[in-house]
């Protein structure tokens, strides 16, 4: 009988670690019991991630990347869409095993044997907000009508977690990557505001603040104000994954 306690003791102790969903942001601290001078930031929806890394003090932007993925208690895979410094990278698939402790991740590739341990940094827990994000419709100045984001290969996501974001664009069929930015963003009742932390197609953003109108309705989030170069833009963005 004690023998049937202990073991029951010592399952439900490990069900919390290994039941914790990866929802949110995570920042790499470690790998290879070595710390990390990049800022390096995976954020996490229900089945999709995205990452990011640049420099600290610069925002100088180094890479990115994207796809979906699959905890199962000890078992992690990522399947990679894209990768900005691999193309040939995309539609293969990595396999990890993983332990998430309270707020640290460590994962250990089972090809290479590098750990990495990552540090939630950040929930997900905003209903209408955090997700992995497609475009769906776009209104550019000078369109007369909504225009139709067509449901390839070639696709622009947005995550969100309660904090952080990052735009990922790329075409997951040829591995080509088209770009990435992200940062930090919060909302004020119709408003979101994004500050800029990096932007691969152009560092000069970096430090910026856009502010947008936003309404999420029917599933739909849309998303108005002016983009970088001034322009005005409007958008729809429905959930991806």
């Amino acid at each position: 009988m004690k023998k049937i306690a202990i073991t029951l003791l010592l399952v439900f102790s490990v069900i919390p670690a290994i039941s914790q969903t990866l929802n949110g942001a995570w920042r790499l601290i470690e790998k290879d019991n070595s710390s990390v001078k990049n800022e390096v930031t995976k954020l996490y929806s229900n089945s999709y991630f995205t990452y990011s890394v640049y420099q600290k003090d610069s925002g100088n932007f180094i890479e990115a990347g994207g796809g979906r993925y699959i905890l199962d208690f000890f078992n992690y895979r990522e399947h990679y869409e894209i990768d900005s410094t691999n193309p040939e990278r995309s539609g293969t698939t990595t396999n990890y095993k993983a332990i998430v402790e309270d707020d640290i991740l460590q994962v250990t590739n089972l090809k290479t044997g590098v750990v990495e341990r990552w540090e939630k940094i950040d929930e997900a827990d905003d209903f209408e907000m955090t997700t992995c994000w497609r475009i769906h419709e776009k209104l550019d100045e000078g369109d007369s009508d909504w225009r139709r984001i067509e449901y390839g290969p070639r696709k622009t996501l947005k995550m969100l977690t309660n904090n952080y974001y990052q735009v990922l664009a790329l075409n997951s069929e040829t591995g080509k990557f088209v770009g990435s930015s992200g940062g930090t963003w919060v909302k004020s009742d119709d408003t979101y505001t994004e500050n800029i932390k990096f932007f691969s197609k152009d560092q000069s953003n970096v430090g910026r603040s856009l502010e947008f109108n936003r309404k999420y309705d029917d599933g739909l989030w849309y998303h108005t104000g002016k983009n970088t170069k001034g322009n005005v833009l409007m958008e729809k963005w429905l959930r991806y994954k």
